[in-house]
């Protein structure tokens, strides 16, 4: 299993769940994103179709990678948001993974005898 995690098929298939995660979370900041998402599901169809064309390649694992991709982008990947503006015109972002959100925890007050 450790080698389709780490193996350059499984590798490409990760980044490319991370890019589409990333460009349907900012599709405001990437101007719609309409073609880069169809863009990336050629590149998937294409990898499964050379994959069940060809012998020795594991769809399973290419399948795995992209899962693998979409879930680790989705809770650990940047989730922009627009704050407001600085007083030079640059617009300031915020920043938080939905990770965060997930693993929020009230702080206790601890207390030592």
């Amino acid at each position: 299993m450790l080698f389709f995690l780490f193996s350059q098929n499984s590798l490409c298939l990760i980044q490319v769940g991370a890019v589409a995660v990333f460009v349907t979370r900012h599709r405001q900041l990437v101007g719609g994103g309409k073609e880069e998402l169809q863009h990336i599901v050629r590149v998937i169809v294409l990898n499964m179709v050379i994959g069940l064309l060809s012998q020795g390649i594991d769809n399973w694992g290419h399948l795995g990678g992209l899962v693998g991709g979409v879930g680790a982008s989705w809770l650990l990947g940047p989730a922009w948001k627009f704050e407001s503006k600085s007083s030079d015109g640059r617009r300031i972002f915020s920043d938080r993974a939905p990770i965060f959100s997930l693993i929020k925890k009230k702080r206790e007050t601890k207390r030592f005898y």
